[in-house]
């Protein structure tokens, strides 16, 4: 009878240890945190609406100013996206240039800005001659380098006619633009 007690218990052990062997990882515990790192998602941290920033250099002069309807943060990439975005490039002794669009997505730090949706591109002078304007679907500035390009179509108005072209970079505080391809004007006789 004693064989048969010691087969019994040694039957229900080994079924109580593969019970449990198949139940524990399904328990939370240590097991469920083997992921390494925290899971990085694109969400916005915090957002601000109807904002209006200047940033200064190191003397206290403006160095750009951009306001715009709405700003989304997002905190895994540093990056903010603004809605209807109105970016001032300031130039020492000279007319600052003003850029607007749909939207656009600011780099982190502040490097860049890509402007994206009806890209308008201003000159401002007080008296408004020697205008300059330029539209395109998607721009990118880098404001503290007074830098501007694209690889999209562009058009430019001035006092003396329409220029097209596909593509363009724009040396903003020189006020020097390189027109990449394809370029067609229309001129008005003085």
């Amino acid at each position: 009878m004693r064989i048969r007690i010691d087969k019994w218990l040694l039957v229900v052990a080994v079924i109580a240890l593969s019970t449990l062997s198949w139940w524990m990882p399904l328990e939370p515990g240590p097991v469920a945190n083997l992921v390494t790192g925290p899971e990085k998602r694109h969400i916005a941290d915090f957002y601000v609406t109807g904002f209006d920033l200047t940033a200064m250099n190191e003397v206290g002069r403006p160095r750009y100013h951009l306001q715009g309807e709405g700003l989304h943060h997002y905190a895994d990439d540093d990056t903010s996206q603004v809605q209807r975005p109105q970016l001032t490039v300031y130039r020492l002794g000279a007319t600052p240039w003003v850029v607007s669009a749909g939207q656009a997505q600011v780099a982190a730090a502040g490097e860049s800005v890509l402007l994206q949706d009806e890209v308008k591109v201003a000159r401002l002078t007080e008296d408004r001659r020697d205008k300059l304007e330029i539209d395109t679907s998607v721009l990118r500035v880098v404001p503290d380098k007074k830098y501007a390009e694209t690889d999209q179509p562009v058009t430019i108005v001035t006092d003396l006619g329409v220029t097209r072209a596909i593509g363009m970079q724009a040396d903003l505080k020189q006020e020097h633009l390189h027109l990449l391809a394809q370029v067609r004007g229309d001129y008005v006789k003085q």
